[in-house]
């Protein structure tokens, strides 16, 4: 719990910081990932999208990512991400999905305001990805389509779709309360919500408020900073 606390205190206002412990985290479990899996080609692509795109994510959870986007192109419904940053986890879905759509939603202008419920461990305009450079970045996979503005306001288009897996890398409470209160009812049953930033304050009062308040789903806690949410 000591360390724990260095590492939030010492990163709650320096995305430099930040970096570092991601950085530090991802090579750590790039090494362990290369013993347990044998997919040589997604552990490789893996390694480049971190060197490229700056990935939020550890080594493992981007592994996470790519996972449960194979198996879920078996399951009726599009696939969603909120909070695409650089593009390096949309990547990974993209190599995974087939020709099933992909719904990509960001501000690309960096996170909003944060609340009192994030506890200071955010700015506003951290995480700030180009939306020319992610189309770019993007280019030859079926079926990709953008959306930039804050969400849910630009949701209207995909209002009457519903989802087999969504990825939401979102940060802030706010944030997580508005996804979760969108993609729930539009889960396919059997449909899966994928969640980065579950150690974080405001991300995880958002995502135990909201289970606790709907029966149908159930919430997985992973070994990092992810959770899962299945639609029963």
């Amino acid at each position: 719990m000591a360390l724990q606390k260095i590492v939030y205190q010492s990163s709650r206002e320096s995305m430099r910081v930040r970096n570092f412990f991601h950085g530090v985290a991802f090579r750590l479990e790039a090494v362990l990932l290369s013993g347990y899996r044998k997919d040589e080609r997604i552990i490789a692509l893996i390694k480049r999208l971190k060197r490229e795109r700056d990935m939020a994510v550890t080594a493992g959870e981007a592994y996470t990512v790519y996972s449960l986007a194979q198996t879920q192109r078996q399951v009726e419904g599009d696939m969603a991400e909120v909070g695409v940053y650089k593009g390096g986890t949309a990547k990974l879905i993209c190599e995974a999905k087939g020709d099933i759509p992909l719904h990509l939603f960001d501000t690309f202008q960096g996170l909003p305001e944060p609340r009192e419920a994030d506890e200071g461990f955010f700015q506003p305009g951290w995480y700030t990805g180009k939306l020319e450079e992610v189309r770019a970045f993007l280019q030859g996979y079926e079926n990709v389509f953008f959306y930039a503005g804050l969400f849910p306001e630009t949701a209207a288009p995909v209002a009457e779709r519903e989802f087999s897996f969504v990825h939401l890398d979102v940060d802030l409470h706010q944030s997580m309360a508005d996804c979760l209160e969108f993609f729930h009812p539009r889960l396919v049953q059997g449909g899966v919500m994928l969640t980065h930033d579950y150690q974080m304050p405001g991300a995880r009062e958002a995502l135990r408020t909201y289970v606790e308040r709907n029966k149908s789903i159930r919430m997985i806690e992973l070994a990092n900073s992810q959770c899962l949410v299945i639609k029963m």
